[in-house]
C-alpha cells in the first residue's frame, strides 16, 4: 500500500507512526527544511478541554501508542478580565513545547519512526498525488485544500500576535486575560518555557494582518506588560468544521481537518488523534469520521462555548472570573467529572445582555 501524507506535523508525522506500526511506510511531503515550529510557543492541553478521554499524556501512550512527553504540568490557572483576577491551583493539564528543540512534539514524534521517509523542501498538492498512490492524508496544517474540497466551514477567523517573553515565571502556571478593548472576541495567555522564559500571545477576532499591531501594543499597555520580548510574529489562524473528513482516497487531518480548538486555539489533541485514526480508518478499513467523532464532538462543544463566550460584555467576564474563585463553582468547574464546556455555554447565553445603544 502506497501512502503520500502532505505535512510532516503533528497529524502528518502521527499518521506516520500508525501506519509503521502496521508494516507501512509513508512518503512526507514537507514545505520546510525542517522538522518543528517556524515560531517558538509553548501550547497546553487543559483538563476542562480533554475530560472526556482523561489524562492526554496517558490517553496517547495507551491509545494512541505515543510516548509523549509535556514540559511540564498545569497546576495553576491565573484568570484576568478587565478588573478581577482569580487563581485555581490543582493538576489541570500539561504544557507542551512547540519549537525545533529536541522536546518539540514534533521532534519527539519524528525520533519513533523508524525510518522516516520525509521530502524536505516540497511541496505536496493533493490532486496529482491522489493518482499516484492509494491515499493521500492531508495534514499541511491549513485550510486551503479543505476548502478546495468542498469541505471548509469557518467557525473563528482570526489574526495572533506573539513572542517569546524573557523574566521570572512560574513554569507550571498558566495567565488568561479576557478583555474585549483589546481582544475584541478573542484572548491573551501566557505559557512559559521555563522560569526565564514564556510564550506570550494574543488572538483578536475580525482584524488585520495591520491592525492586529494596535490591540497587541494597547495589551501590553493596559496589562503593564514590560518583560523584554524576543522572537515576535504574526499569523493568521482560522478554526472551522470540516465535512465530510474523506473525499475519495483523501483523508483530511489535523487543522486541514478542522480540529483545531475553537475556544483557546490548541490543536495538540486534535491534531495527533486524527493523525492517528486517519492511519487506522486505512489500515483496518473502518470509517475515518466514525473513528473520529469524539474529538468532533468535543470540538463542536467548544465552539458554541466560544460563541456564547462571544455574547458577553466586560462586566459580564469580571463577573464569570469572580465566580470561577467561589469554592463550589471552582468544585464544579475543574474538580467534577461534569462537561462544564457543554453545559457552560447554556448558563453563558442566559446571562443578562446590555443593551446597545
Amino acid at each position: 500500500m502506497n501512502v503520500a501524507i502532505i505535512g510532516g506535523g503533528l497529524a502528518g508525522l502521527s499518521c506516520a507512526h500508525e501506519l509503521e506500526r502496521y508494516g507501512i511506510q509513508p512518503t512526507i511531503f514537507e514545505v520546510n527544511s525542517f522538522i518543528g515550529e517556524q515560531y517558538p510557543h509553548v501550547g497546553a492541553a487543559l483538563e476542562i478541554a480533554t475530560r472526556s478521554i482523561g489524562d492526554p499524556i496517558k490517553y496517547f501512550k495507551n491509545q494512541l501508542n505515543l510516548n509523549i512527553k509535556p514540559i511540564n504540568t498545569v497546576n495553576r490557572i491565573i484568570h484576568h478580565s478587565p478588573t478581577k483576577t482569580t487563581v485555581i491551583k490543582g493538576k489541570l493539564g500539561y504544557f507542551f513545547n512547540r519549537s525545533k528543540e529536541c522536546d518539540d512534539l514534533k521532534v519527539q514524534i519524528h525520533s519513533m519512526l523508524k525510518k522516516p521517509n520525509i521530502l524536505f523542501n516540497t511541496y505536496g498538492d493533493y490532486e496529482p498525488l491522489s493518482q499516484k498512490f492509494d491515499y493521500v492524508i492531508i495534514a499541511n496544517g491549513q485550510s486551503n485544500f479543505s476548502k478546495e474540497l468542498g469541505c471548509w466551514t469557518e467557525w473563528v477567523n482570526t489574526f495572533v500576535r506573539g513572542a517569546v517573553v524573557l523574566g521570572d515565571f512560574d513554569p507550571n502556571a498558566i495567565i488568561i486575560w479576557l478583555n474585549k478593548e483589546y481582544c475584541k472576541n478573542g484572548y491573551a495567555y501566557l505559557t512559559p518555557f521555563d522560569k526565564k522564559r514564556a510564550s506570550l500571545i494574543l488572538v483578536v477576532t475580525d482584524v488585520s494582518k495591520s491592525e492586529v499591531d494596535h490591540y497587541w501594543e494597547l495589551f501590553l499597555y493596559s496589562e503593564n506588560i514590560k518583560c523584554p520580548l524576543v522572537e515576535e510574529f504574526k499569523l493568521n489562524h482560522q478554526s472551522g468544521r470540516v465535512y465530510p473528513h474523506k473525499v475519495d482516497n483523501i483523508l483530511l487531518t489535523g487543522n486541514a481537518g478542522g480540529v483545531i480548538d475553537p475556544f483557546l486555539g490548541f490543536g495538540v489533541l486534535g491534531s495527533v488523534v486524527t493523525g492517528v485514526m486517519a492511519a487506522r480508518s486505512i489500515i483496518l478499513n473502518k470509517p475515518y469520521d466514525k473513528l473520529i467523532e469524539g474529538i468532533l464532538k468535543t470540538n463542536l462543544q467548544l465552539y458554541e462555548f466560544r460563541k456564547a463566550l462571544n455574547s458577553v460584555d466586560n462586566d459580564a467576564y469580571d463577573k464569570i472570573v469572580s465566580s470561577i474563585g467561589l469554592p463550589g463553582v471552582r468544585q464544579l468547574i475543574y474538580k467534577s467529572p461534569i462537561n462544564i464546556i457543554k453545559y457552560g455555554s447554556y448558563v453563558l447565553k442566559a446571562m443578562p445582555k446590555k443593551e446597545k445603544r
